[in-house]
């Protein structure tokens, strides 16, 4: 996201989900996210003070997918920032689908509850 204020990251988060649908939410210290203390329940890690991981919070995962997704968009040159939530759900099929044939991959796209 271009702008990471509160009310930014807010009106993301509760796009497809309303607050008493979630569990938890694990963040990093950024200032930004200490407002979601006053609507669901939030815990953090602190990066600045070499704290990753604390109990079950941790976002690495986020990190580490990041990390895979960020290569592959680099192969993709001109597109508008626009679009870009295009070239993430084609990533997200692809990673979703990673253990599936190329033709498997294309029925469960294609036919969707044909597939588990």
């Amino acid at each position: 996201m271009a702008d990471v204020a509160a009310r930014t990251v807010l009106r993301h988060l509760f796009k497809n989900s309303k607050p008493d649908e979630i569990e938890a939410v694990y963040t990093d210290d950024y200032p930004s996210y200490n407002f979601l203390d006053s609507f669901i329940p939030h815990e953090t890690v602190n990066h600045s003070a070499g704290e990753y991981a604390g109990g079950r919070v941790h976002i690495n995962t986020v990190e580490a997918e990041f990390s895979v997704f960020r290569p592959w968009n680099a192969t993709f040159r001109g597109y508008s920032k626009e679009k870009i939530h295009l070239y993430i759900a084609q990533y997200n099929h692809l990673r979703n689908t990673r253990q599936m044939k190329r033709e498997e991959r294309t029925l469960a796209m294609l036919l969707p509850k044909a597939n588990p």
